[in-house]
């Protein structure tokens, strides 16, 4: 089962939704294809049920981010994972006697994660950031 709150990337080629992957290389990303129909020219299977193709941003018509975000305790969060009934939170607020406060974690300066339960957080959602073309933006 795949965790719906983990940051995935994915890109629209021609109409179509491809899970992506960015690259090292930094005009080139890989596209998957998981459907149960032969693949599309250019891309290689990898696994019997997986085929990628790297691919030239050139021909790809953009790449968007897909994040989770949050508020508790009126402080912001990027949500990282699912943990049943509770979130795994990083907070964004970059204070650290707050983060204590929270009772969350301080790995380092300005990182904080805690585990809340889903019943305290407020203001869940999903952020989809165009990446590429251009500028982002957020939609």
């Amino acid at each position: 089962m795949t965790d719906q709150y983990k940051q995935r990337y994915y890109a629209l080629v021609g109409g179509r939704q491809f899970h992506t992957a960015l690259t090292v290389d930094p005009d080139v990303v890989d596209l998957y294809w998981y459907d149960d129909n032969p693949p599309l020219p250019g891309f290689e299977k990898v696994t019997p049920a997986i085929a990628i193709r790297h691919t030239p941003l050139t021909e790809v018509d953009s790449v968007h981010r897909v994040e989770w975000f949050a508020e508790y305790r009126g402080e912001p969060f990027k949500v990282t994972a699912d943990r049943g009934d509770s979130l795994l939170l990083y907070y964004l607020g970059g204070n650290e006697p707050k983060a204590r406060e929270l009772g969350l974690e301080v790995e380092e300066r300005f990182v904080a994660t805690g585990v809340i339960p889903k019943s305290e957080i407020e203001n869940l959602r999903e952020v989809d950031t165009v990446i590429w073309p251009g500028a982002e933006s957020q939609s």
